[in-house]
């Protein structure tokens, strides 16, 4: 009861932290996952709320991720009904049953970019109120029962990929920057612009990775 009231509470006004907020981050991810048809946009509309109402400027947000949407958007690029949409464009081919057809093709599609785009963005409410030092304790404090060992080494690797999302993102943003001003041009040689990104941002997330995984060893061996 008193779970149902602090998770409440997040949903009218109060700021979740701990142990509240990885949880309700958790109801919204079964919701992402189990949720389809309609039902989906429910956990979509939820996590635009969640964080615009803690100042989280989603379009800001989307601008500065562009690498994660792109990658959302896989699924949707790679279902697109092309044979269909080229019947639905030829002289008297749009009919409702045409654009049912189409509809009923792409949108598992788009339902699964859709599931991506929100698990992203989700991440980004949750990283917003909670470091990844106080994602592990809660962690921590949740698997206890699976023993210290175990448990330990789950939240370590959990903290750590929530480190890694926005300062990854920073990274991108960065070397793309860097690659424009030494004279590359992603709209005329975009592997290229890429090749040039990946070289720079690798090294980093591996020094990173090498960082901090020896400061959550330091903290606690177990």
């Amino acid at each position: 009861m008193r779970l149902a009231l602090r998770l409440s509470a997040g949903l009218y006004g109060q700021r979740l932290s701990g142990v509240y907020r990885f949880l309700l981050y958790l109801c919204l991810q079964f919701g992402v996952f189990m949720l389809a048809g309609s039902w989906l946009a429910l956990p979509g509309v939820l996590i635009l709320y969640l964080g615009a109402r803690e100042g989280l400027v989603w379009l800001a947000w989307v601008r500065r991720s562009w690498p994660v949407v792109m990658m959302a958007a896989l699924p949707a690029v790679a279902g697109f009904p092309l044979a269909l949409t080229l019947e639905v464009l030829a002289p008297g081919g749009t009919t409702a049953g045409t654009t049912m057809a189409f509809l009923a093709v792409w949108s598992p599609s788009l339902a699964q970019s859709a599931r991506f785009l929100m698990v992203f963005a989700s991440a980004a409410w949750l990283s917003r109120g909670l470091s990844p030092v106080e994602l592990r304790d809660v962690l921590v404090l949740l698997l206890r029962p699976l023993g210290r060992c175990f448990g330990g080494g789950v939240a370590r690797s959990a903290a750590l990929a929530l480190a890694f999302l926005p300062w990854t993102i920073t990274e991108i943003r960065r070397a793309d920057e860097s690659a424009r001003l030494r004279g590359s041009n992603p709209g005329r040689h975009p592997a290229r612009h890429l090749a040039a990104m990946a070289v720079p941002v690798s090294v980093r997330a591996l020094e990173k990775a090498r960082l901090s995984a020896e400061a959550l060893e330091l903290r606690d061996p177990g």
